[in-house]
């Protein structure tokens, strides 16, 4: 400690050599192993003097000592939300490092440091529950997943009492959209219990409770992931003063600065400008969305980085930082009427290490299995449409689609994603902004969370695809940490090679033609991000006598189908309303019953409405708001 101590009035005497003797002889007994905190501390005091000085070699030196610490006292915490404070309160140190190297002119190191401050936490539970995979839950944490699930069924039971009546317009109740907060105050305290329980499952894994840890990716690891000389990674890595773009090759590594463009600036106008428009006015955002994707385009220099970076190359693997990660990079303008996607195939990644991840388990072979959930809740007569065209492509058999609330129920979910290949869930789903966890995949008799999909209960070693064709899946607000906790994430963590998933609350029958457009394209031997691209093509360039033509009889007769069938019902619970007592229990119900069906009848006849608006355009889906939510995460 007097050593530490004393290396301080050395530096601020001008005497560097002698501090540093001071500071190194500390650190002899302050190991990141002996004494984390203050090696911690020491380590990033000589960080923080060299780096004043322009000593870049010495800053990383100090630096470095610093973040290895960092990681021991990491790996000793056993609550996982402790392991999360701890990065986070050191972020800045793996900032300073990562501009120390990248003044020193060592991009590798550089890279090697944004990928160690990034995803952590994800990584950690893709390393634990791929332990899981061929072995049985202990009882312990069975237990666990037992109350678990029990909470979760109390909050579906409220939900489902609570349902708001027809006549109410509260977009906080909106399950199309993302939610700020729970649904009402014994949701919120239900949820609280929940976390409760979360936490004493993470303190069980064999990754928090020191059984293995994981290393961090050396750069040569990063460039191994790059199997092709015309795939590059895109890294995004924002300090408080700019914005760094790595462009990893085979070979070679090249940085793109976006100077001025600090946390700040570019985050903070995304949350503002991006986000806050989206959750507060939808209308608004979706008449600025141009706009906005243009200017930040130019914020990111995109055209410099095309120009002197990517040539050669045909595909990007997108890592995002921070708020970056709820941007659509392929609906970025390049110019001359064309976007990133035109240019390159586009897949993204959390970071490179769970990029490692998805491609080191195994393949699944050639006899593939498919099963669709398809309108859990009866009121997306598209995703119906969806699994019909899917069930004919694919030859997916009755008993692996989920129809409907009756046969969509959430343990009928979970026997189907532990027997399939190629998951496709066609049915609502809701972010939870202000609790990632909370998030919701929407069924017919309750939902799944995000939490829930990243527990023991839900290990998908067989699973390879999973396509969430539903609202909001890979939106999430991201940790400091680099962390983005969404229903895509979770399926990757759960067992998946590659999910698609969606930025914001997409549209019933576009969506439905996407899905259809990629699995045509897939099933003729493309990969995903070249089906993906030829997708948004192929519904971008969708002419609406074409649709006319191809789409509308079949979607027509559909339609025709639902409204009878949701006719009829709402007559039945109609006819059973009166006949009981006002006020009594049974009245409600049926009260609820014929709601629900005239709610779904007049979505019916909006759907149908859109259909012949769409009809009756010349591009109906050009815009990007209908074909760039789609993202695909994982291998390609």
């Amino acid at each position: 400690m007097a050593q530490m101590n004393l290396g301080n009035p050395y530096f601020m005497l001008g005497l560097n050599e002698d501090a540093i003797a001071c500071y190194r002889k500390a650190m002899e007994v302050f190991t990141p192993t002996a004494f984390p905190v203050e090696c911690l501390k020491t380590g990033e005091m000589l960080g923080n003097r060299a780096f004043v000085a322009g000593d870049w070699q010495l800053a990383i030196e100090g630096y470095g000592i610093a973040i290895e610490a960092v990681e021991t006292s990491r790996t000793w915490a056993t609550s996982e939300f402790r392991r999360q404070e701890i990065l986070s309160e050191a972020i800045d140190i793996y900032a300073n490092i990562v501009q120390a190297c990248i003044n020193n002119k060592q991009l590798d190191k550089a890279v090697e440091y944004v990928e160690r401050s990034r995803s952590k936490r994800l990584v950690d539970l893709m390393a634990s529950n791929d332990l899981y995979s061929g072995s049985e839950i202990p009882a312990e944490i069975q237990e666990y997943l037992q109350d678990f699930e029990h909470l979760q069924q109390q909050i579906d039971k409220e939900r489902g009492r609570n349902q708001p009546s027809n006549d109410i317009d509260n977009s906080k109740l909106d399950n199309s959209r993302a939610a700020l907060a729970a649904y009402n105050p014994r949701i919120d305290s239900l949820e609280v219990e929940k976390l409760q329980i979360w936490e004493q499952l993470r303190r069980l894994d064999p990754v928090l409770a020191g059984q293995i840890r994981v290393n961090p990716l050396k750069f040569p690891s990063i460039q191994q992931l790059i199997d092709k000389p015309t795939t590059a990674i895109i890294s995004f890595y924002t300090t408080v003063s700019d914005t760094f773009i790595f462009v990893v090759r085979q070979n070679e590594i090249t940085l793109q600065t976006c100077a001025d463009l600090g946390f700040e600036t570019l985050h903070g106008w995304i949350f503002q400008n991006w986000l806050g428009q989206y959750v507060e006015d939808n209308n608004s955002w979706q008449e600025q969305f141009v706009g906005m994707l243009t200017e930040l385009a130019k914020q990111l220099n995109l055209n410099d980085l095309i120009l002197w970076h990517l040539e050669g190359i045909s595909e990007l693997i997108i890592v995002p930082h921070f708020a970056l990660h709820q941007i659509p990079f392929a609906a970025l303008p390049i110019g001359d009427n064309r976007y990133l996607g035109d240019k390159f195939l586009i897949r993204y990644a959390p970071s490179c290490q769970v990029l490692e991840f998805c491609q080191q388990r195994p393949s699944p072979g050639n006899n593939l299995k498919c099963g669709t959930i398809e309108d859990a809740t009866g009121d997306l007569p598209c995703a119906s449409f969806e699994g019909e065209q899917l069930a004919v492509l694919y030859s997916i058999p009755d008993n692996r689609r989920l129809k409907g609330s009756r046969q969509a129920t959430v343990s009928n979910y979970r026997e189907l994603a532990q027997t399939v290949q190629i998951l496709h869930s066609s049915h609502h789903a809701q972010s939870r902004l202000d609790n990632p966890l909370e998030s919701t995949l929407i069924l017919g008799d309750g939902c799944i969370t995000l939490g829930q999909l990243m527990t023991p209960a839900w290990r998908l070693p067989q699973l390879s695809d999973v396509f969430l064709s539903c609202c909001e899946t890979g939106l999430g607000l991201t940790e400091i940490t680099g962390d983005i906790l969404t229903f895509s994430t979770a399926f990757l963590s759960a067992g998946a090679r590659s999910v698609i998933s969606t930025l914001w609350a997409v549209d019933d029958l576009a969506t439905a033609l996407f899905s259809i457009f990629y699995y045509q394209e897939w099933q003729q031997g493309k990969n995903r991000p070249e089906a993906m691209r030829q997708a948004q093509v192929k519904l971008r360039s969708l002419a609406g006598n074409t649709l006319a033509a191809s789409y509308k009889p079949q979607l027509t007769e559909l339609l025709k189908q639902k409204r009878e069938e949701t006719h009829t019902l709402r007559k039945i619970s109609e006819a059973e309303r009166k006949a009981c007592s006002s006020g009594s229990s049974e009245y409600q119900q049926w009260d609820e019953e014929y709601k629900k069906y005239d709610k779904i009848g007049k979505q019916i006849y909006l759907c149908r409405e859109n259909l012949d608006k769409f009809c009756q355009e010349s591009k109906p889906f050009s815009h990007p708001f209908y074909w760039a939510a789609f993202t695909c995460t994982g291998i390609r």
